[in-house]
């Protein structure tokens, strides 16, 4: 399945993936390399509006999104599996 999108660095352990999959807007967040979908309203919802936004709008200002790498695109299909694979199965996919 075909990802368009681009990656925005937060800080130096954390990176948001904005992406379209299969024409829905999707949000991969990766803290330390690790990776959670999010919802984009609920992402936007708690990080647009955290003490560290000022920060990121600066850095912005100097860097611009980057392509997804195809090392990441493979990362986000696996969160996309999993998901997938926990929702068949009826656990939650925040559960441990």
């Amino acid at each position: 399945m075909k990802i368009q999108g681009q990656l925005l660095r937060i800080s130096a352990r954390r990176e948001v993936a904005i992406y379209l999959r299969a024409g829905k807007l999707w949000i991969a967040d990766f803290v330390d390399g690790c990776g959670e979908l999010l919802e984009p309203e609920v992402w936007f919802r708690f990080n647009c509006d955290s003490q560290g936004a000022p920060d990121a709008r600066r850095r912005m200002v100097r860097e611009s999104g980057l392509p997804l790498s195809p090392a990441l695109v493979v990362k986000i299909e696996g969160l996309h599996q999993l998901s997938a694979a926990t929702s068949s199965t009826g656990l939650d996919e925040h559960q441990s």
